[in-house]
């Protein structure tokens, strides 16, 4: 008889997943990636990035410029065996460049869900789904408007 793989405790994946949204308050990208496993693969609503450069040039840098000191909070979270549920709130203020969107001073905040995979045993994230409305994002900030 196969035994099958214990599920991690609720209270330990929320502590992990904490800890990575707590990195994303600093401006310090290497806290940020040392989560994601190398092969990463995230799909965002402005595309998929595949491995860690691709995250760290396109998702991580962009934001962490723009909103420095950002609060994503967990409203909700569901995990099953590597995988994770997350609701959030992402809370912040625009203090530098987005893109071509230069700083407005502006607040944000967008909700979001995310399905991370992942690993605590090396603590890596290696695949994620992110969900949020990026053009109500753009519009908080003033782009278009």
């Amino acid at each position: 008889m196969q035994v099958a793989a214990a599920q991690a405790a609720p209270e330990n994946v929320r502590a992990f997943i904490q800890e990575y949204f707590d990195a994303w308050k600093g401006t310090d990208e290497d806290k940020i990636l040392a989560y994601y496993s190398d092969d990463v693969v995230l799909q965002l609503p402005t595309g998929t990035l595949e491995g860690k450069i691709a995250v760290r040039d396109n998702f991580v840098r962009p934001f962490i410029a723009a909103f420095p000191g950002n609060v994503h909070s967990i409203r909700n979270l569901a995990h099953a065996k590597n995988l994770v549920a997350v609701e959030w709130s992402f809370d912040a203020v625009h203090k530098g460049d987005f893109g071509k969107i230069v700083a407005t001073g502006k607040k944000v905040q967008v909700p979001g869900c995310s399905f991370y995979e992942y690993d605590l045993g090396s603590r890596k994230i290696p695949a994620g789904r992110i969900y949020f409305d990026f053009a109500t994002l753009l519009r908080q900030i003033g782009a278009g408007a």
